[in-house]
């Protein structure tokens, strides 16, 4: 649902009309409280970062090593993301005159550490990519020193410092090579995630209580979203809080439909590809603007579906059964 909302943002706001410019649009809920239009497309990022959270504290549990940690991510992550690249390469390469496409661009996109270095992503959704791998580099930085012990201490410190990060005014002292290895900006939806799979876990094993320190680590994350976004915003956001617990805690039966489903196993091909596809797409019919998004809809789709079913999934398995040493 989350990787379907940020693609009709790029199709319906982010890809105007070409008759129909536009500098800052700002929207209407309920045709009166506004709302930015960088908003409309984010939130539903801010989703995928409180999964990511959630599903890499499983993780990290697991690992003994940084080299096992590393691999299971990489095997999750780079095959399909590298699948998704070329798709988009050659879609730009042939439908789009090779636009802004440089073999030195490409190569180092492929890496995933284009924003690392300052180049410029191929398409526009890889910056949220960059948050994630901070997100893990700092797990592994856990792993590797032996502090998994100390989590929940070093857990705590984390939010605090990102709490009192949102309190800086932008452009802000702090280094942006800090603030992004330290995720600063964001990680206050990684620690959401980490702190509900902790309520996850309590509820598995039949816990009474709930733990004063997790409910503590919510409240750090709600502020630290309340300090840095517009009203209307942080009202949606604690929709969003709301929305992930419940369907962690399975209170939401219609998630469980097997469209939802499915679509959700397609989401990361999905989120990686449609940014270029979709556009380009809708570029080249001379049709009604509806009848363009309804195109690139079902067009990325598709080509998601062929990404999971012929790149993600046989390289999964591939790689797990073919796990070196190394990585165990």
């Amino acid at each position: 649902m989350a990787a379907l909302a940020v693609m009709l943002f790029h199709f319906i706001y982010r890809y105007p009309a070409p008759n129909k410019p536009k500098d800052e649009l700002i929207a209407y809920i309920f045709g009166y409280f506004p709302i930015h239009e960088f908003y409309i497309g984010e939130i539903a990022v801010y989703l995928f970062f409180m999964i990511s959270g959630f599903v890499i504290s499983i993780t990290a549990i697991k690992c003994a090593t940084v080299a096992d940690f590393g691999y299971r991510r990489f095997s999750r992550l780079y095959p399909v993301y590298w699948g998704a690249i070329i798709t988009m390469a050659l879609t730009i390469v042939l439908f789009d005159s090779g636009k802004n496409l440089s073999i030195y661009q490409l190569l180092f996109n492929l890496t995933m550490l284009q924003e690392y270095f300052g180049v410029w992503p191929l398409a526009s959704v890889f910056w949220s990519l960059t948050i994630e791998l901070s997100f893990y580099i700092l797990v592994a930085g856990v792993i590797g020193s032996g502090l998994m012990p100390y989590r929940r201490s070093l857990l705590l410190i984390w939010s605090l410092v990102i709490f009192l990060y949102g309190f800086y005014s932008i452009p802000n002292p702090i280094p942006w090579p800090i603030v992004r290895l330290l995720v600063l900006d964001y990680g206050h939806f990684f620690v959401y995630g980490i702190a509900v799979h902790e309520l996850w876990k309590e509820k598995q094993s039949g816990a009474g209580n709930t733990d004063p320190f997790i409910l503590l680590l919510i409240l750090i994350s709600i502020a630290s979203s309340l300090i840095r976004y517009p009203a209307v915003v942080c009202v949606i956001l604690l929709g969003v809080y709301a929305l992930f617990y419940l369907a962690v805690m399975q209170k939401l039966v219609f998630l469980r439909n097997r469209t939802l489903v499915y679509l959700g196993g397609i989401s990361y091909a999905l989120y990686l590809e449609h940014s270029i596809i979709g556009p380009i797409l809708m570029n080249h019919l001379a049709l009604p603007r509806a009848i363009e998004i309804v195109a690139a809809l079902i067009t990325s789709l598709l080509i998601a579906v062929g990404l999971t079913r012929w790149v993600e999934q046989p390289s999964l398995k591939w790689l797990r059964v073919n796990r070196p040493a190394w990585a165990r």
